[in-house]
């Protein structure tokens, strides 16, 4: 890593991170209330197995979404210093 300021490339790093962070715990908030919006206004309306697949809907968007941005955390954190990132 020759002249590359580590101290920086970490802190930037980090605010990435928390970048990250921040959008899954978005994609949980906005995702699950037009979830449960759907869910509580039509009431008695659907049968418990549409519900059941509603929330594995649910399960599968947040867990696929959230493996996508813990990769783009990891190839950045593989990469940063390689194609100077935060230069």
């Amino acid at each position: 890593m020759d002249g590359v300021n580590e101290a920086k490339y970490n802190s930037a790093f980090a605010k990435d991170t928390f970048l990250i962070l921040g959008a899954i715990a978005l994609l949980i908030v906005v995702e699950g209330y037009v979830v449960f919006t759907i869910l509580s206004e039509a009431g008695s309306a659907v049968a418990p197995a549409i519900r059941g697949i509603y929330i594995l809907f649910f399960g599968l968007v947040v867990g696929i979404e959230t493996i996508g941005y813990l990769q783009v955390r990891h190839s950045i954190k593989q990469h940063m210093f390689d194609f100077k990132y935060y230069d």
